[in-house]
C-alpha cells in the first residue's frame, strides 16, 4: 500500500516529479540570471566590488554542493565523483536531481536518497546565492539604479521565486515515513491531489511574498547602514535558537 500510494503522488501531474522539475528550471534561470547580472555589474567601475561578491556567494554556492556531492558518492569511482562535480560545475545538478526522483532511482552506496539529496543542494541554493544574492541585488538597484543593468529587476524576481518555491518545496513533504515519524510537522499536506496542489501553490505564492518583503527591507537597512542588517538578521537569529532551545527541538535531520 505504502508503494502504490507513494507512486501515485509521484505522478500525480502536481506531484513530486512535477515540483522537482519546475524547481530545475527556475534554479538555473535564477544561476543563469545571477551569471547575466555579474556581467552587468563589471561593466561599471563603481560596481566591481557587488560583483566580486555575488561571484563570492556562487562560489560558496558551488563549494558546498561539491561537499554534498563528495560525502553522497564517496564510496562510489572517481569517474562517478568526477560526473557529479562537472554537473555542479555547470549547474546542471537541479535537472539531474529531478530526474533521478522521476525514475525513482535506487543506489545502496549513496547515503541518503535523491529527494534528501536535492534538499540539502537547494538548502545550499537558498543560504549562499538566492537569499543574500536577492539583497545584495536590491541593494543595488536602490543606490545604483542606472548602473544596476536593464534586466535588474527581472533577477530579482526570478531570485524571490526560486527562493520561494524553494522553500515550499523543502517543507513540502508528503512521504509516508516522514509523516509518521514527524506528524505535527508533515500533517497540515492535504491528503486530496486537487487541495494538496493549492496548498503547495498557497505555500511556494506566501513563502516568495515573505522573501521579496523582508529582502527589500534588508536592503534598505543596509542602504542605512550595513551595522543595522547585522543587528537585526543576529538579533533574529539569536532569538529563533533560544526558542528551539526551549522548546528541546534543537536538531537536524541528515548526518554527512
Amino acid at each position: 500500500m505504502l508503494v502504490i500510494s507513494s507512486n501515485r503522488l509521484r505522478d500525480n501531474k502536481l506531484g513530486i516529479v512535477f515540483r522537482v522539475s519546475v524547481g530545475a528550471i527556475l534554479s538555473t534561470v535564477d544561476a543563469a540570471t545571477d551569471i547575466y547580472v555579474i556581467a552587468a555589474y563589471y561593466q561599471s567601475p563603481e560596481l566591481v566590488n557587488k560583483a566580486n561578491v555575488l561571484l563570492a556567494m556562487i562560489i560558496l554556492n558551488i563549494f558546498n554542493q561539491l561537499l554534498v556531492a563528495y560525502n553522497q558518492y564517496k564510496k562510489k569511482s572517481w569517474t562517478v565523483l568526477i560526473k557529479e562535480v562537472l554537473t555542479t560545475l555547470f549547474f546542471l545538478h537541479p535537472a539531474v536531481d529531478a530526474y533521478r526522483i522521476s525514475t525513482n532511482h535506487k543506489d545502496d552506496d549513496t547515503l541518503i536518497d535523491p529527494l534528501a539529496e536535492l534538499v540539502l543542494n537547494k538548502a545550499c541554493d537558498l543560504a549562499w546565492e538566492s537569499i543574500p544574492g536577492a539583497v545584495l541585488q536590491i541593494y543595488v538597484f536602490l543606490i545604483n539604479r542606472d548602473e544596476a543593468g536593464s534586466y535588474a529587476l527581472e533577477s530579482i524576481t526570478v531570485s524571490a521565486l526560486t527562493t520561494g518555491y524553494t522553500s515550499a518545496q523543502i517543507a513540502f513533504d508528503v512521504e509516508g515515513e516522514r509523516r509518521k515519524n514527524q506528524p505535527k510537522l508533515y500533517g497540515y499536506i492535504p491528503d486530496d491531489n486537487a487541495a494538496r496542489g493549492r496548498c503547495f501553490m498557497l505555500m511556494a505564492l506566501i513563502s516568495t511574498i515573505h522573501n521579496a518583503s523582508r529582502s527589500f527591507w534588508c536592503a534598505l537597512l543596509a542602504v542605512k547602514s550595513g551595522k543595522l542588517v547585522v543587528y537585526f538578521i543576529g538579533g533574529e537569529m539569536a532569538i529563533f535558537f533560544l526558542f528551539k532551545l526551549l522548546r528541546k527541538d534543537f536538531y537536524y535531520g541528515t548526518r554527512l
